[in-house]
């Protein structure tokens, strides 16, 4: 999956929604006409998901995502046990090609909205992956203490609130799991939130907001802990 900055989906939605009212307008000696709303790539339509539909599109998931897509690649994350509304944000985002990946658009481009659905539900009744093995145990636990605890004399808020003691997220919310999320992976994607601009869209502009104070050993801390909390 390419490293591309990923918080793109995020400004491309509001663009690609707003396209038609402002060609509309662009257009010089002539009244402007009320513009069709374009339908939004994110929405989508489907009926009660299937899992078992769902294990069969996601075979050819697993040359990436890894057997039972419980990931063993550091830079590629695992999709089993993810919250299925997020899997089906990200996915649809991808159909888009909306989040950056040649690989992933390819992949998504010929799914229906039943069928992300139905991968979704799958992957989300999987057992996330198993723990990652921790280099230094010395950076998990100062990764453990942020998670959790947070550090008030920072203004670092402690990742549980949103994403739980478990890590498991919020699927009515849209919060992902990050439960065992492979490090480099996890590390990536840290610092890509952390680098994102402010632009008023709730969850990624939280995480810009609660990752501003750490630095990047702080990151790197809670990277590990969370590639190794359920051991």
């Amino acid at each position: 999956m390419q490293r591309t900055v990923r918080f793109s989906l995020w400004l491309a939605v509001p663009l690609a929604l707003f396209v038609p009212a402002i060609s509309a307008l662009a257009q010089s000696g002539t009244a402007a006409k009320p513009a069709v709303p374009a339908k939004n790539p994110l929405a989508l339509t489907f009926k009660k998901p299937d899992p078992a539909k769902g294990k069969a599109l996601s075979q050819s998931c697993q040359g990436c995502h890894g057997p039972n897509l419980a990931s063993t690649n550091k830079a590629i994350p695992g999709l089993a046990g993810q919250n299925p509304s997020y899997t089906r944000l990200q996915l649809a985002a991808f159909r888009a090609k909306l989040r950056p990946s040649q690989v992933m658009w390819q992949q998504a481009a010929n799914l229906s909205d039943q069928d992300i659905a139905d991968i979704a539900a799958y992957a989300g009744g999987l057992k996330p992956g198993s723990a990652w093995k921790v280099g230094d145990e010395k950076v998990r636990a100062k990764g453990e203490a942020l998670f959790h605890k947070g550090d008030s004399g920072r203004n670092i808020i402690a990742c549980a609130i949103c994403h739980g003691d478990n890590g498991r997220g919020n699927d009515y919310l849209g919060v992902a799991s990050i439960t065992n999320l492979s490090p480099e992976y996890g590390l990536a994607i840290l610092k890509e939130f952390k680098g994102a601009p402010g632009f008023g869209v709730p969850h990624p502009d939280a995480m810009r907001i609660m990752l501003r104070p750490m630095t990047d050993a702080d990151l790197k801390a809670v990277a590990a802990y969370i590639s190794s909390m359920q051991k």
